[in-house]
């Protein structure tokens, strides 16, 4: 209905549509990720994430594992020449998030592997 009473025209119609399809929603154990939101099922707390956090943890999570080097090549943009940290933190800052809406999820980082359960 919030769609409907938008439309002025058919190509407003056509926007409407690519953009609510754009929207990806996943659900992984008691999380929701709907857009940029990252949201406890359980308890309703919720906290937002930034582009990269929300790519990082769709990465890991619908591939169940993730390679280091992948991420920092294809999602951050690092070629693997450079020592970078910035892998780490944004890991780093997920978890606090998970911690802050109670999420029953860690992120294991060892080695080249990321992997959350």
């Amino acid at each position: 209905i919030k769609i409907i009473n938008k439309i002025k025209s058919p190509q407003n119609l056509i926007e409407e549509i690519e953009k609510y399809l754009s929207i990806k929603n996943f659900k992984h154990k008691n999380i929701l990720i709907i857009d940029k939101k990252l949201k406890n099922v359980d308890n309703h707390k919720s906290c937002y994430l930034t582009d990269i956090e929300r790519n990082i943890l769709e990465c890991i999570i619908l591939n169940n594992i993730a390679s280091r080097k992948y991420i920092k090549q294809n999602i951050l943009n690092i070629k693997s020449s450079i020592e970078t940290n910035s892998l780490d933190s944004h890991l780093t800052r997920i978890r606090k998030k998970f911690n802050q809406i109670n999420a029953d999820l860690i992120i294991e980082s060892k080695n080249d592997i990321i992997k959350i359960s």
